[in-house]
């Protein structure tokens, strides 16, 4: 029964044929308002959860000392390798603190964020979101995308209303744009919220 229960209930995303916001630019424009505001709330949470000082000091203190033990390494000065070896588990256990500390947030946020991604944001805005006048491999639909789906819906039962979410080339497909709307104001958010994750240079 249980098995029953899994294959109905299915994590693969339902890309609605009537959005909520049908016309592309509104459905850019609030896509792109949500992506904002997912990233903030995702910076708010890492700093919540993340001594974001200690994290530069100890990536200052890693680099540092990878930076000297391979100039050490090149320059043969076995007594530098020597000491810069005493320290390597200290700096090995200050680094993986690090990481643990980048991925607690992470690992809170990935759940709510991939069932709003399954179930939420699939009804509202559908397969397309936006309209690109450059041309975006793999993150838009191109001629031969428009060409299948098009084919899709001819073959396809009306009263489904099952078909491919690509109607004219350029449209670019809500996960593609969320990637976008992420990436360009993540380092915004961060810095606004200096939450900015240290650098290895």
């Amino acid at each position: 029964m249980m098995e029953d229960i899994l294959l109905q209930w299915s994590l693969t995303p339902q890309y609605t044929q009537h959005p909520i916001f049908p016309d592309l630019l509104s459905a850019t424009l609030v896509a792109l308002m949500i992506s904002v505001g997912m990233n903030f709330a995702f910076a708010m949470l890492r700093k919540k959860t993340t001594d974001i000082e200690k994290m530069n000091r100890v990536m200052k203190e890693t680099t540092e000392w990878r930076k000297q033990y391979t100039d050490a390494i090149k320059k043969q000065d076995k007594k530098r390798i020597e000491e810069l070896k005493k320290r390597q588990a200290y700096v090995n256990k200050m680094a993986l603190e690090m990481q643990q500390q980048q991925m607690r947030p992470m690992f809170i946020y990935m759940i709510p964020s991939f069932m709003v991604w399954i179930f939420v944001f699939p009804t509202i805005f559908g397969g397309t979101v936006a309209l690109s006048p450059i041309d975006l491999p793999f993150i838009m639909c191109n001629e031969g995308n428009v060409h299948n789906d098009t084919q899709l819906k001819n073959q396809t039962d009306p009263s489904q209303g099952v078909k491919g979410p690509c109607e004219v080339p350029g449209e670019v497909y809500l996960w593609g744009w969320f990637l976008i709307s992420s990436f360009g104001f993540s380092g915004v958010i961060s810095k606004v919220t200096k939450t900015s994750m240290p650098s290895m240079t």
